[in-house]
C-alpha cells in the first residue's frame, strides 16, 4: 500500500527501502557527497523533505530517502516494468539493425558504474574509438538511426555521422540500465562497502534488486519497447547507438533469450553488432532473426593478445578460409574435394598476422582440406612453441545428403533431404567433442585453444557453451575466415562460458563482407536456408 504525498514522489509504507549510503560514513559515500555538491537541490521534487543522497554516486539523479522511491528524469515514462518483453513486431521487408556501443567514457575509465546517469562524457580514447567505428561504417548506407538520450552515446553518434545529413531519433528506451542507488559507485569501493549486494549484481544480475526495482528484468522489457519503434521504421538498414547493457538486452530479446543471459554476450566500447530480421512467410508470426556479427571491435580486441597471469581460458573458433564453393554459395557439407582458393590463402595470411601476439597452446581441426590448410598455417606461424594440431572427426561438417554440391539459391524453400544429418544429431556429436576439448584444456592448463572447423560446427559449439537447444543453431552466421571467441574468465572449471564475439572479420579488411545490406536484395532471400542451417 502507498500513500500519495506529492505529484512526483511517494512514501512507501510501512518502511522505505534502504539506500546503500543511508547512515553510512564510508569513503565511497563521502566521495559521492562531495561529487554531488549541490546537485540534490536541483532535482525539483514537489513537497520534498530535506534532500539526502540515496546512493553513493547518484549525483543529480538522486532520489529522496524519506520518500522511499527513486525519482529522476525518466521516472514519468512508466517504462520501469518487470513484465515479460513484448514480442517482436511483424515486418514486411528484410532489415539489418546495427547496434553500436558508445566509446569509452570518463566513468568507464574511472571504473565507476554509470547506469542511466548522464554525468560522464567521452574520453579522448572514446572519441578515437568513435572515429574508428565511423571508418568501419564509412560505406554503410542507413535509412534510419536511433540514439540513446545520454550524452556519451549522442557524442559517439555525432562522430559516427559527422559526414551525413541523417539526423538520429532519440529514444528514451535506449538509455543504459537503471541502477538507481548504485549509479556512480566506484566498483572497487562497491565491492568493499556493499559486498553482498554487489556480489549478487556481479554473479546473479537477473536476481539483483535495489530500491525496490529489478534492473535487469526492467531492462529486458524496455528493450522490447525499443524494438517496437526500431523495427516499425521504414528502410532496410538501421543504426542504433546506445550502451553496453541495453545492447545486450536488445540482442537477447531479439533472439528470445531471458534476462538470465545478461553478461553472456560482451559489448565493447565502440563495437558493432549486426542483427538480420527476415519477414516471416506466415505473416502473423514474429520475424526470423540471425546474428550476422557480434561485438566487432573498432580497435585491436584484447582477446587477440596473450596476457601473462590471466586466469581465463579462451577458445578461438576459426571458420576455414574461402574456397571456390564458398565464394559461389555452393553447399559443401561433408564434401572434401577443394583446396583454399587465392582469396582463402590471403585470408589465412591475415588471420596469422592478426593473431601473431596470441600464444596458442593447441589447435583442433575438422579433417578436411580446407580446414587443415587453415589450421596448419596458423600453428606453423606460432613463435612461442611448436603447436600440436589434432584432427577431430566429430568436428566434421554437417552431412546434407543430395544438397551437397548444389547452389544454395536453387534449394530455397525445400525441406532438407531425408538422409541429411539433423540438428539434434549434429549438436549431440559436436557437444561431445566440445566437452572433451574443454576437459583437455582444464587438465593441461591450456590458456588458448583454437578450433578450425565449419560454420555449422562453430554455431553448435556456441549453442553448447550457452546451454542453448539445437534449434538456436540457425541464429549465428559465420563467414569464411571469420573468428568467434568463447571465454571462461576464471577457467573452464569455474563458471559458465561467455561469448566475446561472433563472426569477427575486422582482420580481413577488404576481404570482409560489408556491414549493411544492399537495397537490391530479395525480401525473402536466404530465409529458408537460414531457418534450417544458419546460413552455412
Amino acid at each position: 500500500m502507498t500513500t500519495v504525498v506529492g505529484p512526483r514522489w511517494r512514501v512507501a509504507q510501512p518502511k522505505p527501502s534502504r539506500s546503500p549510503c543511508r547512515g553510512r560514513a564510508t569513503r565511497s559515500c563521502r566521495r559521492a557527497q562531495k561529487l554531488a555538491g549541490s546537485s540534490s537541490r536541483r532535482t525539483g521534487w514537489a513537497n520534498r523533505t530535506t534532500p539526502v543522497l540515496r546512493g553513493p554516486g547518484a549525483l543529480k539523479d538522486a532520489g529522496d530517502v524519506a520518500s522511499g522511491e527513486w525519482v529522476d528524469e525518466f521516472s514519468d515514462l512508466g517504462d520501469r516494468k518487470t513484465a515479460d518483453p513484448m514480442p517482436l513486431p511483424q515486418i514486411k521487408q528484410r532489415k539489418r539493425v546495427i547496434l553500436v556501443r558508445h566509446g569509452q567514457s570518463t566513468w568507464n575509465a574511472e571504473g565507476r558504474m554509470q547506469g542511466s546517469s548522464n554525468n560522464s562524457e567521452l574520453t579522448e580514447k572514446g572519441r578515437e574509438q568513435a572515429v574508428t567505428t565511423k571508418s568501419l561504417l564509412e560505406n554503410a548506407k542507413f535509412e534510419a538511426t536511433f540514439v540513446s538520450p545520454l550524452k556519451r552515446a549522442q557524442s559517439t553518434s555525432d562522430i559516427v555521422w559527422s559526414s551525413t545529413k541523417l539526423k538520429p531519433e532519440v529514444l528514451s528506451s535506449l538509455r543504459e540500465i537503471d541502477l538507481y542507488s548504485f549509479q556512480g559507485l566506484v566498483k572497487k569501493e562497491a565491492e568493499k562497502d556493499f559486498k553482498e549486494k554487489y556480489e549478487l549484481w556481479k554473479k546473479h544480475p537477473a536476481a539483483f534488486e535495489i530500491d525496490g526495482h529489478s534492473p535487469v528484468k526492467e531492462l529486458w522489457f524496455r528493450a522490447s519497447l525499443a524494438w517496437e519503434k526500431i523495427l516499425r521504421t521504414e528502410g532496410t538498414n538501421v543504426l542504433v547507438v546506445a550502451h553496453n547493457a541495453i545492447n545486450q538486452a536488445l540482442l537477447c530479446s531479439a533472439i528470445g533469450l531471458p534476462p538470465s543471459y545478461f553478461r553472456r554476450f560482451v559489448q565493447s566500447n565502440g563495437a558493432i553488432t549486426a542483427i538480420d530480421f527476415f519477414p516471416n512467410p506466415s505473416k502473423k508470426a514474429a520475424p526470423k532473426t540471425v546474428v550476422d556479427r557480434m561485438n566487432q571491435s573498432p580497435v585491436r580486441p584484447s582477446w587477440s593478445v596473450s596476457r601473462p597471469g590471466s586466469t581465463s581460458q579462451k577458445f578461438v573458433l576459426i571458420r576455414h578460409a574461402a574456397t571456390d564453393s564458398t565464394d559461389n554459395s555452393i553447399i559443401t557439407g561433408t564434401l572434401d574435394r577443394e583446396n583454399l582458393n587465392k582469396k582463402g590463402k590471403e585470408q589465412v595470411k591475415k588471420i596469422n598476422t592478426f593473431l601473431k601476439d596470441l600464444e596458442v597452446d593447441k589447435v583442433f581441426c575438422s579433417p578436411t582440406k580446407r580446414t587443415v590448410q587453415t589450421g596448419y598455417q596458423l600453428a606453423k606461424g606460432q613463435k612461442h612453441k611448436e603447436v600440436e594440431v589434432k584432427l577431430e572427426e566429430r568436428l566434421a561438417n554437417v552431412y546434407l545428403g543430395e544438397w551437397q554440391g548444389k547452389p544454395a539459391a536453387s534449394l530455397r524453400g525445400q525441406a532438407p533431404p531425408r538422409d541429411a544429418e539433423s540438428l539434434n544429431v549434429l549438436n549431440e556429436r559436436v557437444s561431445e567433442a566440445w566437452l572433451d576439448i574443454r576437459q583437455q584444456a582444464a587438465m593441461d592448463g591450456s590458456k588458448v585453444t583454437v578450433i578450425v572447423a565449419h560454420a555449422a560446427i562453430h554455431a553448435a559449439i556456441i549453442c553448447s557453451a550457452l546451454e542453448l537447444s539445437p534449434d538456436y543453431t540457425s541464429l549465428f552466421r559465420l563467414t569464411p575466415g571469420s573468428i568467434s571467441v568463447v571465454t571462461y574468465p576464471e577457467g573452464v572449471l569455474k563458471g559458465t562460458g561467455n561469448v566475446i564475439c561472433t563472426n569477427f572479420t575486422g582482420h580481413l579488411g577488404s576481404l570482409a563482407e560489408p556491414a549493411t545490406l544492399s537495397g537490391e536484395e530479395e525480401i525473402f532471400e536466404d530465409f529458408e536456408a537460414c531457418d534450417w542451417d544458419g546460413c552455412f
